[in-house]
């Protein structure tokens, strides 16, 4: 477990502070005995997550986080991201949002407004999806893993991360005309002129499974989410290197394998 919360602060690489990271391995296991992660912020105009495009040419800050893996992790593989003193179980939050949209059909602008105010609507338009929890999602984005030795990639999907009860719950938008639909404001920006168009058109939620696993609210403000899997391979011992899309967000924010 790695926390990068520090990252966006150093344009050179640094060695992490030892409580900023952890291992749970065999008791025979000596964590002082292997290098240290290590972080800093690179600008950068893509974003990791290749669903995303950036048509309006932002700048993006990335931590690149370089970390060792003692000795090979069999797999199943999973990466996590956990976040603290973020409060998803806040009454006015947990509640905000509007189920029947989810599932892409067409709600009154009074449901909205009781269901997904204060977010419900912006610049003449419906917010899809709308709410408090849609529009926080967590999107700072990792990418997949490169071996710092041999330039090897080890890939994750982000398919099958979310229960499967969860599909039932999101849909594909059938009822609104895109024309008349707008993104929640804190995606506007990954959006021409934040707006919804042919070319970047509103996504089908039914296929957005870390939506699906955000939207399961914690109990508790400390709390970690899975972010992606790998099923079939082994992650061999060495040095990796992940590139991770940073949202600002004023949380303590880490990875873990």
């Amino acid at each position: 477990m790695i926390n990068y919360s520090y990252c966006g602060q150093y344009e050179n690489p640094v060695y992490l502070a030892p409580n900023l990271y952890s291992y749970l391995m065999s008791k025979e296991f000596d964590a002082s005995s292997i290098e240290a992660p290590a972080y800093h912020y690179e600008n950068a105009s893509e974003f990791m997550d290749p669903d995303w495009s950036n048509p309006n040419n932002l700048t993006i800050p990335q931590c690149v986080l370089d970390f060792t893996i003692p000795s090979t992790m069999k797999g199943p593989v999973y990466m996590y991201y956990r976040l603290t003193n973020f409060y998803q179980n806040h009454r006015l939050y947990i509640k905000n949002y509007d189920p029947f949209q989810l599932l892409g059909n067409r709600v009154s602008s009074g449901t909205l407004e009781t269901n997904c105010g204060p977010l419900a609507s912006r610049d003449g338009g419906v917010i899809y999806p709308c709410g408090l929890v849609a529009n926080s999602m967590f999107n700072d984005t990792a990418s997949n893993l490169t071996s710092v030795t041999t330039g090897g990639n080890y890939t994750f999907t982000r398919k099958g991360i979310a229960w499967p009860e969860d599909f039932q719950k999101y849909g594909t938008n059938t009822d609104y005309a895109d024309s008349e639909l707008v993104p929640p404001p804190n995606w506007a920006s990954r959006y021409p002129n934040g707006q919804y168009d042919a070319d970047h058109p509103p996504p089908n939620l039914h296929d957005m499974e870390r939506l699906m696993v955000w939207m399961h609210m914690a109990a508790l403000p400390d709390f970690r989410k899975i972010w992606a899997r790998n099923d079939n391979d082994d992650l061999p011992a060495g040095r990796w290197r992940v590139h991770i899309d940073l949202s600002k967000c004023n949380i303590n924010v880490y990875t873990s394998f």
